[in-house]
């Protein structure tokens, strides 16, 4: 229905098929927001709980991934291609400006 919403449903019209729907909730319209938080919580540790499909290591859900990845950048910093380190060596170099730590 949100491609019907905005008009990238499949009908007898050609052009693209690409869409994207965004949506915001006012929570609390609907419900105490801390609650609404300690239920999101739960429903996560029991996705987290599930074993998983043969063949997978966990279950995943939509924002894991990015969220483990920024816990890791936070922890690790951001990897730099080697390129980029070298390009960053070159020009600090030739504008004789002393090169940051890098990780």
């Amino acid at each position: 229905m949100s491609a019907m919403v905005i008009g990238s449903g499949k009908t007898s019209r050609t052009g693209g098929t690409s869409s994207h729907y965004f949506c915001a909730y006012n929570i609390a319209a609907f419900t105490d927001v801390e609650l609404f938080k300690d239920n999101m919580d739960n429903m996560l540790q029991v996705l987290k709980d599930t074993p998983p499909a043969p063949g997978q290591d966990r279950v995943m859900y939509p924002g894991l991934s990015e969220y483990e990845e920024e816990e890791d950048r936070k922890a690790n910093g951001i990897p730099l291609h080697s390129e980029v380190v070298e390009w960053f060596t070159d020009i600090t170099s030739e504008l004789s400006v002393p090169m940051v730590k890098i990780l």
